[in-house]
């Protein structure tokens, strides 16, 4: 099942692949260009029309209507499918914003939801699954899971708006969508910003900025691969360059971004006043999230782990993963709002039961009263008789308050009122706070890292980040953000991360039940390269002799010539420095030119990445097995790690 995301800018589609991840297609324009009567063209074009901001408003009064130009969208997503090896979307689930599921009930209270499936139908789609798009961000960032209770806010910042979202995550995998907010701070208000500054540049700062706000966009998304981003612009008197340097641009945005802050806390101080948890962590979606910073700016400001992995595509990719997710429950409305459903408490209090299995067995007597319902006492062996006692005078037990059921208590001792306000309330959120781990290292094995750390007696789960430091092998992403629960670390023995052979560092902080400390840096270490890896491999076969000649038939039965084939392979392209080889008719394998004879000497070798190299040679007439080895000229030449397929390949017959 697909993933889509139709944005008010921007579309995305998400698949899974084969690999059980998911692979996002490249960002398509959400704005159609009518060209002409039939003529749609998704662009970004001045005076584009949005699809979802006329299918959500119901507009009418266009030439073309919103359910055509979302097929129009809804067409070029299934080319970027295609074009990124996924197959052509059949069945596909779809995002609506928060604010479309506030009806009674958790149903739809504004029509979004309806008008979203039919325009998607009507293209020949079959909706699979709808969902808030806060919960979808959830899914991408894998914060919804079984046992664990949570608060997170949810921060989508696209281009016409922001929208916030308070979750809470239930144990049972329920979500609830407490509080959501749209702000109209997007990326649209970040361009106008640009647009401004460009006008006063080139001269004319009363003309209208609608013609440069397309320019704006593009220098603003430049700047997160370079520092300085540059775009010509015809103006009147001819095309000019404009420039954007990262310094300009973060003092023009910095109002706004106040003003996204300011919508933060507001939501925040709601959130105290009444009474709810408040969020451990700020999940960034929309493609604004993605600029540089964003993340460190929110998190040095609010003081809470702030998860920014991919924003742009966090819906999408939460879509597609929805269908393999398994049973997920979403409450909106007023059964959202509504009192979280308590644990359901034991009827017999596990100390009880502790108390009655210390008992090898017990012999079941007759109910002293038989009308009254309650189960006989069982007495057990050896026990010394009581004696009678007199009937104690029966007091009105008051009925337990909503708050808290009665407890039950087996010990002699009184409890004291300290002991029961310490039984934390199983219908309470547990709030999870990062703190830095201890003893921190990492094992490398070829491309593996096994990461252990010291936990704290607390701890239930890890969060992990690591980054390459160069550039990233093909097929694999250049960061990661993950959770580790205790349980799998301690079942793995350690935190198995697939990172290459490259510089890599990481950084680990394990999430506990207390308030933080003192603010402390999480736990980081940096690992340097390791060399390329060249694996060979030895076989010795036998010439077959010319039957033509003489010399031919009289070597048939006798011992004939022997040749020695050596194959390296190069996991990356990399230079293989000069090499010994060595044949060794010891007990062991050679270790050093010393220990057999050197058949022939290698020069130095560049070797493509997985093409193997064969060198051809003579090898002596023996009898037996015997080793044969290559070695480094110079010994202490680690530019590779050269690596035999397997040991008892190098012994030869």
């Amino acid at each position: 099942m697909h993933g889509i995301d139709l944005g008010g800018s921007y579309a995305r589609i998400a698949w899974p692949d084969p690999a059980g991840r998911t692979a996002t297609g490249a960002a398509v324009p959400a704005t159609v260009h009518v060209a002409g009567p039939g003529d749609l063209r998704v662009s970004r074009a001045w005076g584009a029309l949005s699809a979802r901001s006329r299918l959500f408003a119901g507009a009418t009064e266009d030439s073309v209507g919103p359910q055509e130009l979302t097929a129009c969208v809804l067409a070029a997503l299934a080319q970027r499918s295609l074009a990124g090896g996924g197959d052509l979307p059949q069945t596909v689930a779809l995002a609506v914003p928060a604010a479309a599921r506030t009806g009674p009930g958790g149903a739809t209270g504004n029509g979004m939801e309806p008008a979203l499936r039919s325009a998607v139908t009507r293209a020949g789609l079959t909706v699979g699954q709808v969902l808030p798009e806060p919960v979808a961000t959830a899914l991408h960032y894998e914060t919804i899971r079984e046992g664990a209770n949570l608060s997170v806010l949810v921060y989508d910042q696209g281009a016409t708006s922001s929208d916030l979202t308070l979750l809470a995550i239930d144990a049972d995998r329920t979500v609830r969508v407490l509080e959501s907010r749209t702000e109209p701070i997007g990326g649209d208000r970040w361009d106008e910003a640009i647009a401004g500054e460009l006008l006063r540049r080139l001269g004319s700062p009363e003309a209208s900025a609608g013609p440069l706000l397309r320019v704006a966009e593009q220098l603003r998304l430049a700047l997160g691969t370079v520092p300085v981003a540059r775009q010509p612009v015809p103006w009147e008197d001819g095309d000019r360059e404009v420039s954007l340097d990262r310094q300009t641009f973060e003092q023009l945005v910095e109002p706004i971004r106040a003003q996204s802050l300011a919508s933060v806390d507001a939501l925040l101080a709601s959130v105290r006043e009444r009474g709810l948890t408040e969020p451990q962590t700020l999940l960034l979606a929309g493609g604004l999230s993605a600029t540089p910073g964003m993340a460190e700016w929110f998190e040095q400001r609010l003081g809470i782990l702030v998860e920014s992995r991919t924003p742009e595509a966090a819906v999408a990719n939460g879509l597609a993963l929805a269908e393999d997710f398994g049973l997920l429950q979403v409450l909106t409305g007023s059964q959202a709002t509504a009192s979280r459903p308590r644990m359901a408490k034991d009827p017999e209090p596990p100390r009880v039961r502790a108390a009655e299995r210390v008992t090898e067995r017990a012999v079941e007597t007759e109910d002293p009263e038989p009308n009254s319902g309650r189960p006989a006492r069982p007495t057990r062996p050896f026990e010394r008789p009581r004696a009678p006692e007199r009937e104690p005078v029966v007091a009105p037990i008051p009925e337990p308050t909503a708050e808290r059921e009665p407890t039950f208590d087996c010990t002699d001792a009184d409890p004291s009122p300290s002991d029961e306000s310490s039984v934390p309330d199983p219908g309470t959120p547990v709030t999870l706070h990062p703190h830095p781990v201890e003893q921190l290292r990492a094992i490398r094995r070829d491309d593996h890292l096994l990461v252990v750390w010291a936990w704290p007696p607390d701890g239930r789960e890890a969060r992990v980040r690591w980054r390459l430091e160069g550039p990233a092998p093909a097929g694999r992403p250049q960061a990661g953000d993950l959770r580790c629960p205790r349980r799998v670390y301690e079942h793995d023995g350690g935190l198995d991360l697939t990172v290459g052979r490259g510089a890599v560092t990481l950084t680990v902080e394990v999430l506990v039940p207390r308030p933080p400390g003192p603010l402390t840096e999480a736990a980081a270490l940096s690992l340097p390269a390791r060399p390329p890896l060249v694996r060979y491999a030895a076989s010795v076969h036998r010439d077959l002799p010319d039957l033509r000649s003489f010399s031919g038939l009289r070597n048939l039965g006798g011992l004939r010539a022997r040749t020695a084939r050596l194959a390296f392979t190069a996991e990356t392209a990399c230079l293989l420095p000069a090499l010994q080889v060595v044949h060794g008719l010891g007990r062991s394998c050679p270790s050093s030119a010393k220990d057999g004879t050197v058949l022939r000497e290698l020069p130095a070798q560049r070797l493509e990445a997985q093409a193997p190299f064969t060198v051809e040679l003579p090898f002596p007439p023996t009898r037996g097995a015997s080793w044969l080895v290559c070695l480094p000229i110079a010994p202490d030449d680690n530019a590779v790690e050269l690596r035999p397929t397997a040991l008892h390949r190098l012994r030869v017959t």
